[in-house]
This record gives C-alpha cells, sequence and structure tokens, in this order.
C-alpha cells in the first residue's frame, strides 16, 4: 500500500510541474467566450500577447450556448466552416497550442462569428522558457519550484 502511495504522489508532483514553459490565456478575460459588444473584441485582446507553442487558450463558454471551431484562414475570414480543424461543443474549452504559425477558431453557432466571436492567433516557436512572457520576471521562481519538488521526492523515497 505504501509503494502505491509513492507511486500517486510522484505522479501527481510530476502532473503539477510536467508543463511548466506554457501559460494559460483566457480567451476575453472576465467576458469570457460570447458575442462581443464590437466586432473587433478579440483581436484586440490578442493584440499585446504573444503567444507560444506549450500555451493554452482557454475558451470559457456554456455548452450549448457556443463552440469553438479551429478553421482555415479563408473560413475565419468569411465566418464558414467548410475547412475545419478542430470541433469543441463542451465549455469551457481549453486548447493547447502544438505548432507554431497562425491559428484561427471561430463560434460556429447562428451568426456569433459574424458577430464578432472569432479570434486569430500567431504561435511563435518556444526559445527560452525563462524569458517568455513579457508579464513574467526573467527569472523566474518556478525553476526552483521544480528543484524543490524533485529533491522532495528523492527525501521522500529514501526516508520512508
Amino acid at each position: 500500500m505504501a509503494k502505491n502511495s509513492h507511486v500517486l504522489l510522484v505522479l501527481f508532483l510530476y502532473a503539477a510541474v510536467g508543463d511548466v514553459a506554457g501559460m494559460n490565456h483566457i480567451v476575453g478575460k472576465s467576458f469570457g467566450w460570447t458575442i462581443p459588444q464590437n466586432a473587433s473584441f478579440y483581436q484586440d485582446w490578442a493584440a499585446p500577447r504573444t503567444f507560444y507553442v506549450g500555451d493554452k487558450l482557454v475558451f470559457l463558454y456554456s455548452s450549448g450556448m457556443h463552440n469553438v471551431i479551429e478553421v482555415s484562414k479563408e473560413d475565419f475570414e468569411a465566418c464558414t466552416q467548410k475547412n475545419t480543424v478542430n470541433i469543441h461543443f463542451s465549455g469551457p474549452t481549453i486548447l493547447k497550442i502544438t505548432k507554431p504559425g497562425d491559428h484561427y477558431f471561430i463560434c460556429g453557432l447562428r451568426r456569433h462569428c459574424f458577430g464578432g466571436q472569432k479570434l486569430s492567433i500567431k504561435a511563435e516557436e518556444l526559445q527560452d522558457p525563462l524569458s517568455i512572457h513579457s508579464d513574467s520576471p526573467k527569472y523566474s521562481s518556478l525553476p526552483c519550484f521544480c528543484l524543490v519538488s524533485v529533491l522532495s521526492i528523492f527525501l521522500i523515497f529514501l526516508f520512508v
């Protein structure tokens, strides 16, 4: 039983620390993913941000009221769904950015896209995990936290 507890503890700590490079971006902040008051709302939200491979986009919405469809540039501009990449119906939706380049998202319900419920971002390749995201300090305490976690696991196995 004690061995199983140790394995679970290690898995929990790995899950907590394993994805340290990415940042969560809550699309639209507290407004969430809904029909905006102006057509440029989501582009205005994205403009000052830098997105990297490994980051996550968090779309906050109620299932059945909205959805998130990743589409081609042509579909994004025309608010159509001819060349969909992925379709997500269950809110909230969390999408991990897995490749650099342009990504296009729309709500495919009714005429929500025409009302401005659409977002395009450009993701960059991750270069130096300590220097990404301008709102993070250059020398983050995260590597220290990781080291402490690894040492804690080692001590648990050593003394238990």
